[in-house]
């Protein structure tokens, strides 16, 4: 389901913009922190960041990553702004808007506007783990 800004402003939804980093602090609740890199301390955090898709296409992004169990990127957390309008990637409607098709997006690369705390500074593939 698209999210407009009245939506995320109505229903407490949790997107973070170009440059925010927010920290999950609990099951529902996020708070937004600043930071000059992001720690892979085991922590899930909302990025704001930039996906780079597979034809080339690089879109302002929100995605969550979390160094556990060996997965960084959380795919189905992914967001990108089209139009003022936040689409998950893998929704119809954003395969509507940009006319898109699964093979134009994937496999993506993805970065946070903050950096993280990693000797690789990125672009990250979307099977980085972190390591």
């Amino acid at each position: 389901m698209p999210l407009k800004i009245d939506d995320i402003k109505k229903y407490d939804i949790r997107i973070a913009e170009k440059d925010d980093v927010l920290v999950w602090v609990g099951p529902c609740t996020a708070k937004k922190m600043d930071f000059k890199t992001i720690p892979l301390d085991g922590r899930k955090y909302e990025c704001g960041g930039t996906v780079f898709l597979s034809n080339g296409l690089d879109l302002q992004a929100s995605f969550r990553i979390q160094k556990t169990f060996d997965a960084l990127l959380l795919e189905d957390t992914i967001y990108t702004k089209v139009d003022g309008v936040w689409y998950k990637l893998n929704e119809p409607a954003f395969f509507e808007k940009t006319g898109l098709e699964r093979d134009d997006i994937f496999p993506l690369e993805w970065i946070p506007d903050i950096p993280i705390e990693h000797k690789n500074k990125g672009p990250y593939s979307m099977g980085f783990t972190g390591e």
